[in-house]
């Protein structure tokens, strides 16, 4: 292809507006431009890696990610728009493009857009076959090669790398062995901003996260939950000090914290207290510690006038059963 038959601007706006990974659905949408549209496969079909930028009233605007595919139109469903004989549709919903752009993660290619350089990293993963996707995502795209590999691919774009990444690729550099390990990942370099495009992750099976098997644990047999909550709590504590034992880093390195920062700690630990306390329910199960908030307050107390106690370091952020 020597000019790619990129949709028509109010096909795309469209396209993109009516999709789950879309977060403004309720902001007023001005228009949605390609900036870059690099090509990664050429062919048919063509693979283009095309970043969108949806404009908003009055004049902000947000980046997204979203991996172009063109075939010869034979009738093909699904499609953006259908220019000059060619049918462009997201190249994510098509297995042969998923697989060739997951490719170029084992090649640790470096391609060439207009107003920057797309880099491909990661490891030898071998040939990729079927393919599926992962359809709960509200905010992404994520499809499993083979039951042995996930791909994530990032659609609303931040500036920086992303934290995902970012903490997949220490904890797998160090071996901690209770993540998927990073397998590769790809970003782009240049104009409007650097940001993380995807990751390319192990694959582990799994019935349920943790969520779903401490209610099902507690419904039909509470003493099985039990017996794996001290696991859970040796995990957690290995996950801890492996992000605390990287002092050369600065994105790493714990610090010791200043006197605003554990006032501050204190405050907000000391908010969740009255929050769960304040909203237990009166139920014979919950009879042990009804009432006991202040019991715990006086712990906190007593911990926080002796003064630091530890050092603040990297953490979840998010880090609740349903991650697990």
């Amino acid at each position: 292809m020597k000019e790619l038959p990129l949709p028509d601007e109010q096909r795309l706006l469209e396209y993109v507006v009516g999709l789950r990974w879309f977060g403004a659905k309720s902001r007023d949408v001005a228009h949605a431009r390609i900036i870059e549209a690099p090509v990664l496969r050429e062919g048919d079909p063509t693979l283009a890696l095309a970043l969108v930028e949806i404009g908003f009233h009055p004049g902000t605007h947000e980046l997204y990610q979203l991996p172009l595919g063109f075939r010869r139109d034979t009738g093909r469903e699904g499609v953006i728009d259908r220019r000059h004989g060619w049918a462009v549709y997201d190249a994510l919903e098509d297995p042969e493009l998923a697989r060739a752009l997951a490719d170029l993660l084992d090649e640790n290619r470096t391609v060439k857009a207009e107003h920057g350089i797309v880099e491909f990293q990661g490891e030898d993963v071998g040939t990729l076959g079927e393919v599926r996707p992962v359809g709960a995502e509200q905010s992404n795209t994520s499809l499993v090669f083979d039951e042995r590999l996930i791909f994530k691919v990032y659609r609303r774009l931040e500036p920086g790398i992303n934290p995902e990444l970012e903490l997949l690729r220490f904890l797998t550099e160090r071996g901690f062995p209770n993540v998927p390990a990073l397998a590769g990942w790809y970003a782009y370099v240049g104009t409007p901003m650097d940001a993380t495009l995807g990751v390319l992750q192990h694959y582990v099976k799994g019935k349920s996260d943790g969520w779903d098997f401490a209610l099902d644990s507690l419904r039909s047999e509470p003493e099985r939950f039990v017996e794996h909550v001290p696991r859970l709590g040796e995990v957690t504590a290995a996950m801890h000090t492996t992000l605390a034992s990287e002092n050369s880093d600065p994105a790493f390195a714990p610090e010791e914290p200043s006197a605003e920062a554990l006032a501050l700690l204190v405050a907000s630990i000391d908010e969740e207290i009255e929050r769960m306390f304040a909203n237990l329910p009166q139920i014979e199960a919950l009879e042990p510690i009804l009432g006991r908030g202040e019991e715990i307050r006086d712990q906190l107390r007593m911990i926080a006038s002796g003064g630091p106690f530890g050092r603040i370091i990297r953490h979840h952020g998010d880090f609740h059963l349903g991650q697990v």
